[in-house]
């Protein structure tokens, strides 16, 4: 859901669009809100396996289904709790929100108790609001079971709802407690949402977003998790921000100095840790400045002199680069010499050792030489020595000093 870039303070640049595998490490995470900019430092560094993997057409192949431990189910469903909890906080984080609504269905009108019917109508509303009142209108809407765990209700997060009535009710709330106008006038307003139709609905103004957005995640418990098995567990429009993501691979002892230089300007810090996965998570959150935004100059978590060390290390694969293809001539005029000449066996073998060995030290030529099997010529040629000389001294063996062969065998 998220963009997310990935930095490496070694003054090393990745990509995480590519169609290579390779791994990476990080152990700082910067997560930028509307209000705020989050920091993530893990005491264990994270490794990051990349590698996009191309879709193949393989035989469906049944799996064998294993009954599950009691211990496994609660992780499982404490797990995909978490992830949508952490989905819903990021995308309300992301946006800045101006009201708090509440949706009530009532049975006379649908049935509050089928989930999939109710968000079907829900879902019909937001969008005649879009075409009708607000076509720039944000909202995430997540659903809340009643205590007989069967009845839906919605509570969601609105902004730009351009000219969408709103009616005021009369009365005003402080926190959860509702007032008379007349008895608080000071409080919060409460308005209701006219083109609701099936049921009660209030509406109240946000002052605090950040508060807002942890506040309405509560409502994603074990039940609702269970209940909306393998379903949206929320709705949010398509126009909904998503928090940007930055990871680092950072000197810790860098990270200290960094960290003591801005502890006075910190605004939320905690220290979270995971005996299971033996991780250590201390979360660090800044306020924006309004446009002058972070106090914190987060450019020194990023590669230093990134231009530099980039046209260095591009001047040096190339200067690599052109030495292998020199090389290359070079054997490759040696190869073509031991098929187009007439060597002798050690002159022969010489030379393919020396492109044995070449091949050893520049993996990525053996390619270039693939069709030419090195070791086969070898042992080839140490036998066509090895004949040669046999024959050559039996050769000697059988001459007298008068260079007659003598034939012990009856020649008639």
């Amino acid at each position: 859901m998220s963009r997310v870039a990935i930095l490496d303070n070694s003054n090393t640049f990745q990509s995480h669009i590519t169609g290579e595998n390779f791994k990476m490490n990080y152990n700082v995470k910067t997560i930028e809100y509307t209000d705020s900019i989050q920091v993530r430092t893990y005491k264990k560094p994270i490794t990051v396996n990349n590698k996009i993997h191309l879709p193949q057409t393989k035989p469906k192949v049944r799996k064998e289904t294993h009954t599950r431990t009691l211990s496994q189910i609660a992780h499982s469903e404490k797990s995909s709790v978490n992830r949508t909890i952490n989905q819903i906080y990021a995308i309300s984080r992301a946006n800045k929100w101006e009201y708090f609504i509440t949706l009530t269905i009532d049975p006379a009108l649908l049935n509050n108790t089928d989930f999939n019917l109710v968000s079907e109508k829900l879902n019909i509303w937001t969008n005649n609001l879009k075409k009708r009142y607000a076509p720039d209108l944000k909202y995430i809407i997540v659903p809340e079971l009643h205590k007989d765990k069967r009845k839906w209700h919605f509570h969601g997060l609105f902004s730009n709802i351009g000219s969408m009535p709103l009616s005021f009710s009369g009365k005003t709330c402080i926190g959860k407690f509702v007032y008379d106008y007349a008895k608080k006038p000071y409080a919060t307003k409460v308005y209701n949402l006219p083109l609701w139709k099936y049921g009660f609905s209030t509406a109240t103004q946000i002052k605090d977003s950040s508060r807002a957005s942890s506040y309405i995640t509560k409502y994603i418990t074990k039940d609702v998790s269970r209940i909306l098995q393998n379903q949206h567990r929320y709705l949010s429009s398509q126009n909904c921000e998503k928090p940007i993501e930055k990871v680092y691979n950072v000197d810790y002892n860098e990270l200290t100095r960094i960290y003591s230089k801005y502890l006075s300007q910190l605004s939320y810090m905690s220290d979270v840790e995971l005996p299971s996965a033996s991780q250590e998570i201390i979360y660090m959150e800044f306020n924006k400045n309004g446009s002058q935004g972070s106090p914190i100059d987060f450019s020194i978590l990023e590669p230093k002199e990134e231009t530099t060390h980039t046209s260095q290390c591009i001047e040096d694969i190339e200067k690599s680069k052109k030495e292998q293809e020199e090389l290359a001539v070079k054997m490759k005029d040696k190869t073509q010499s031991l098929t187009n000449h007439i060597l002798t066996g050690k002159e022969h073998i010489k030379q393919l050792r020396e492109l044995k060995a070449f091949l050893k030290d520049n993996p990525d030529m053996t390619k270039v030489y693939a069709d030419l099997p090195i070791d086969f010529l070898i042992m080839q040629t140490k036998r066509k020595i090895y004949l040669e000389e046999e024959k050559l001294a039996n050769e000697q063996n059988r001459q007298d000093s008068n260079d007659f062969i003598p034939c012990n065998e009856i020649p008639f």
